[in-house]
Order: structure tokens, then sequence, then C-alpha cells
């Protein structure tokens, strides 16, 4: 029998993987005693509909799970467009924001030239510009950590940035984004709104005002379903119709029948998701004045999260002592965020809980 060297399958693969570094999600730990507040997930998980929603399909049309789910979301579409007061043909569903983000690059952003976003960003956007051989580059953002669009090289095809920002936490208004749609029609506009829901505004309204914007969103955050997987994006209808085509060439069926259903009821459910976002609002400015209390800084975040240094302690040292007391938080390698720390807002229990742990760190080492 032939025997093959320890990397020979690698003749196999794509050449591009040579020098592809793929996204690195956030730790993910199946330990129900370690508290996670590094990848910004809801504390307060979904909507109590959407488990009466699950349980009462699995219970009476359970064998309806032999069929493929509606191919384009349509019953999901039309909820969603009701909700924002838009039409259903400018809708998008995809299964989780990322896997629309990465029908995105593939619709609009390969083989138009140069794609630019932020130096200090969701690190997966490089990751699959890589991927797809996109060429990109970065724009750099301000000392207070904000977004500068003035930075941004105007012979760049598309541009691509969360608002907020997904380390930073920090937002644009809106109409700073509306004017900067306005002056580059000619450039398509990405606008990431994973963390939108937690800050004071949202890019939706324009699209019906320009040609060149897209505007993504996700049920992972603000409706507390990260483990159901939908994502939607909005936009003119040309530019979904481009998303459909692409979405059909590879995954004709992408969100399945109980995330449909789950989505749906999420999106009914204003009570909730409105007492929802107050809370983790409210703790979120309790937690950042805690903290400025024990000495850290914190920048101005709209997200369900805070970005944090302290003068005297390093990052990786918190971390570490975190993860020993089981906290996890999470800690970015990139150079302006090195001695940073990301901290999702937990329920009050929660911050109160790594706030204890983070002071008796700080008087021992006073």
């Amino acid at each position: 029998m032939a025997m093959t060297t320890k990397n020979d399958e690698h003749k196999f693969f794509n050449p591009n993987l040579n020098t592809l570094e793929p996204y690195v999600p956030g730790k993910q730990i199946n330990d129900s005693e370690y508290l996670k507040l590094n990848t910004n997930e809801n504390p307060f998980g979904p909507s109590p509909r959407v488990k009466e929603t699950i349980v009462k399909f699995l219970e009476n049309s359970a064998s309806l799970l032999r069929l493929y789910p509606e191919p384009e979301s349509d019953s999901l579409r039309e909820v969603i467009a009701e909700r924002f007061a838009i039409k259903s043909d400018q809708v998008f569903i995809g299964n989780g924001s990322d896997e629309v983000l990465s029908l995105c690059f593939l619709t609009f952003f390969a083989g138009r030239g140069c794609l630019t976003f932020p130096e200090l960003t969701y690190s997966f956007y490089p990751s699959i510009a890589k991927l797809f051989k996109i060429p990109f580059s970065t724009f750099q953002i301000k000392e207070d950590f904000r977004l500068d669009l003035a930075n941004i090289d105007p012979d760049s095809k598309s541009v691509i940035f969360p608002n907020p920002n997904a380390i930073t936490g920090i937002a644009l208004s809106i109409d700073e984004i509306d004017r900067f749609v306005r002056e580059n029609p000619d450039k398509l506009i990405i606008i990431d709104e994973a963390y939108a829901d937690f800050s004071k505004g949202s890019c939706i309204r324009l699209i019906n005002s320009y040609s060149n914007i897209l505007v993504i969103q996700t049920f992972s955050k603000s409706r507390g379903m990260a483990g159901l997987r939908v994502g939607f994006c909005f936009g003119r209808k040309p530019l979904i119709d481009g998303l459909r085509t692409v979405k059909n060439s590879f995954n004709s069926y992408p969100v399945d029948t109980l995330a449909t259903l789950a989505a749906i009821s999420a999106t009914n459910d204003d009570l909730w998701f409105e007492n929802n976002i107050e809370n983790i609002v409210k703790t979120r400015s309790y937690f950042s004045q805690e903290l400025k209390k024990i000495g850290f800084r914190v920048l101005p975040s709209s997200a369900n999260f805070v970005l944090v240094t302290h003068p005297s302690l390093e990052a990786d040292i918190l971390r570490d002592h975190l993860f020993k007391n089981k906290i996890l938080v999470r800690h970015f390698p990139e150079t302006r965020v090195s001695n940073w720390l990301r901290i999702t807002i937990g329920k009050r229990e929660d911050c109160d809980l790594l706030l204890s742990v983070l002071k008796q760190k700080i008087l021992r080492a006073n």
C-alpha cells in the first residue's frame, strides 16, 4: 500500500488556503459553571413565544419536517417587511448574518475592484475577502476610536463597516452615514447593524432614499437567537434579487423551518423585545460606571458590550484571572486594542460577579 506524507492531502486544496487566516470565533465552553461574557450573546435568551412556537409545531406538525423549508423564507420576509414598514422584496433572509455577509461579498465585492473597511472591526471581513480573492484596504480610525469616513480611499469601489462597530461599540450617527452614502453614489455601502438595536437608530430608512446601500441585521443579539442562525438584509429590490441569485447557486434552502417560525414569533413580540433592550442598556450604563470607579477606561458603547482597559493591569493578565474564576471575556490581538478587553453585558448579577473578581485582582496588585 502506498504511503502518504503527513501533508500530502494538501495538494488537493485550493492554493488560496495556503495563506488564508480563518476567522477565529470567541471561545465556546460547554460548561454551565462558566459565565460567558465573550461572544455578545443575549443573557435573557429569546422571547418566550419562540419556545411556545417550537413546542407547538413539534407536538402538532413535526411530520412537516420531512419537507424542505421555504426557499426564500417568504413568511418571515413578510413579517419583517411589515415590522419595518418596507416591501417584502426589499428583504433578504439568510442562515445568520455571517452567511448574508458572505453572499454580499460574492455578489457585490468580487470582481469589482477594491473593497475598504475599518482597520479595527469585525475580523470576519478580511477572512472572507481573502477567501474570495477580493482586494481590500483598510481606513484608519480616530484616536478616540470613532470611525473616520473621511479617511476612506476615494478610489475604493465598495465600503463595509459595522454600526455600532464590532470591537469598540462606538456608533456613528445616522445623519453621518446618510451624508456619506449620498456623497458616494458610485460606491456600494453595506452597514452591518448586528448591534444597532442597542443604539439610537438604524439605517434601514435610507434604503428608500438611495440605491447604493444595504443594511444587515441579525436575530442573534437583540432577539437572543444565536443558536438558530437567522440573519437578514435590507436594500433596493435589484440588490436583493442579486443576492437571491447567488444564494440559489449555493443553497436554495438556507433557513430551516423551525428557525423561520421562531424568527416570526420573535419579531412579533415587541413588548418582550423592548423590555429586553431596556434592561441591557440600563445594565450597560451601570456596569460602565462601576468599571470606571475601579480605574478602568471604558469606551462609550452603543452595543451590548463594552471595551475597557486598565492603566496598571495588562489585559491578558485580567483575562486569565477572570478565566481562572470561570468568567470568559474577549481579548483581541490587534495592536490598537491589545491591552483592552471586550466584555458582554450580561444580567445585573453577572456584571456584579465580574466586578467583584476584578476588584479582588486590583486590590492584590496594589
